[in-house]
């Protein structure tokens, strides 16, 4: 999904992406709906075409943050208490 939210930013269409990505129109709209992992050879061009990064692109997302109340460590201990 993230691939669709900046192919989206970028102001492209999946048939333009594609096209100067030199993916088949069909193989990228399955990149953008996650049936289909692209390989290094084709997640570069890709990324190229958007003006973004294979790990922004296909990379992990970003560790979620777990508060607490008061976020410190006096109170996550008398959580645990």
């Amino acid at each position: 999904m993230r691939l669709q939210v900046i192919r989206k930013r970028s102001g492209k269409t999946q048939v333009q992406v594609a096209k100067e990505a030199s993916v088949g129109e069909r193989l990228y709209q399955d990149y953008e709906h996650g049936k289909h992992i692209p390989s290094v050879i084709a997640a570069i061009p890709i990324a190229k075409a958007l003006g973004s990064t294979v790990e922004e692109l296909f990379g992990p997302a970003a560790p979620k943050t777990v508060k607490t109340p008061g976020g410190n460590r006096a109170n996550r201990k008398n959580l645990q208490d």
